[in-house]
């Protein structure tokens, strides 16, 4: 079998479901490829560095990660590298949330040096190039990249060897895409794949193991709703969703996509009993009527079940600090409906009239018992099994080349 690393963002005791179906979705289709590969899994912070979440334990896994610093040189052995999804490459991660995190575990003194450790890792510095004509990146973003980035001298130069020295490279949103054609001088070449945790379809990952607790779902289906996680729910949203609830007759059931409590602004929210597993999560989501979340990866999740999804959010990022993670803004959520012309499911947190809200609601109503829902999920799921064709077949023709000539 050929030989992949594949590097993934670290998620510590498997905290975050949505990044944990990210790396569930390349073994989705490694199956479907026919077994012909051999992975090898790294990252920063393997999931064990913190006790795993409740729902994760004791769930085997089809995967072991590596801390990716401690065997850099073990990648040049491989027939391949992969890079899978998230913020990898982007600078204000590798400034922001990666630098933090080495810091926080010991495995840097200071930012210089914790800077040091992530331009060897994930911007492959002092790998030579032939390691970087035989690696692809799939899923990724450098949606909030601005020049002032590629100015930085450090970040500028490397940032610009890893990106044209790729392969091959599909980033999850179309702006992160075109973004990548100027830097490649590329204006043919598809750059848009989809988020990678759709390349896992309907029904991949029902190895994993679930309970009653998803089975449970109300006679007439129920609403999951999932909010306070990423955005501030705002006083209006409780009532709008009461409403929701009463027009489609389904009662509104809250969904621990984390491990988190209902917050208290949350409103007229049951929770079911029972200790859901991370099987239960995911199995859920198809049998919902609508989600309403705030968060990135559940409506991603949840689009990729064929549930619609009520995403809320800001209108647009207002970082006020160094503090403001990039990586959580709302501007990756709406961009991700925008690509799929689902707009109409995208709901500001800006206040707005009793009569504007109201309208939302017709059409909302309208779109999921109507088909426009449906016609939706469809297209993003074409989007995602085009983008893995393409995919899969680069990947195929790339271990042939490197396994002929190695």
């Amino acid at each position: 079998m050929a030989r992949v690393a594949v590097i993934t963002a670290p998620n510590i005791g498997y905290r975050n479901t949505g990044m944990l179906t990210v790396d569930l979705a390349f073994e989705s289709l490694r199956r479907r490829m026919g077994n012909a590969i051999d992975p090898t899994w790294y990252t920063l912070h393997p999931p064990e560095t913190v006790p795993l979440r409740e729902g994760a334990r004791g769930i085997d896994f089809p995967f072991r990660f590596h801390p990716l610093a401690e065997h850099l040189d073990a990648l040049r052995d491989h027939d391949a590298v992969v890079f899978w999804g998230d913020f990898l490459h982007t600078r204000h991660y590798l400034a922001q949330d990666a630098t933090n995190r080495l810091l926080d575990f010991g495995m840097a003194e200071d930012r210089d040096a914790a800077r040091a450790v992530l331009n060897r890792t994930l911007l492959l510095a002092d790998q030579p190039d032939e390691l970087l004509a035989r690696t692809l990146s799939y899923g990724g973003t450098i949606l909030h990249n601005t020049q002032s980035d590629y100015e930085d001298k450090e970040y500028g130069p490397l940032f610009s060897r890893l990106v044209t020295g790729s392969h091959r490279v599909w980033m999850r949103d179309p702006l992160s895409a075109a973004k990548v054609a100027h830097l490649r001088g590329d204006r043919t070449t598809e750059y848009f794949g989809s988020d990678a945790a759709l390349l896992s379809r309907p029904g991949d990952l029902d190895h994993l193991p679930t309970t009653k607790w998803f089975q449970d779902v109300p006679d007439g289906g129920a609403i999951g709703v999932f909010l306070g996680a990423r955005a501030k729910i705002p006083g209006w949203l409780p009532a709008f969703c009461d409403n929701l609830s009463d027009r489609f007759g389904a009662p509104l059931e809250w969904l621990p996509w984390f491990d988190r409590d209902i917050p208290s602004p949350a409103g007229h929210i049951a929770a079911r009993p029972g200790d859901p597993t991370l099987g239960d999560l995911l199995s859920v989501l198809s049998r919902y009527r609508l989600v309403i979340t705030d968060t990135y990866h559940l409506c991603v999740n949840a689009w990729g079940a064929g549930t619609p999804v009520l995403c809320v959010g800001a209108p647009e990022p207002v970082p006020t600090t160094d503090d403001d993670y990039l990586t959580l803004s709302d501007v990756k959520k709406h961009v991700f409906h925008m690509a799929y012309d689902a707009t109409d499911f995208y709901l500001s947190s800006l206040p707005d009239t009793r009569e504007a809200h109201e309208r939302r609601t017709d059409l909302l109503v309208s779109l999921v018992e109507g088909g426009g829902a449906d016609a939706v999920a469809a297209r993003i799921r074409d989007h995602a099994e085009h983008s893995e064709t393409a995919f899969a077949e680069t990947l195929t023709s790339l271990l042939r080349t490197t396994r002929s000539t190695r």
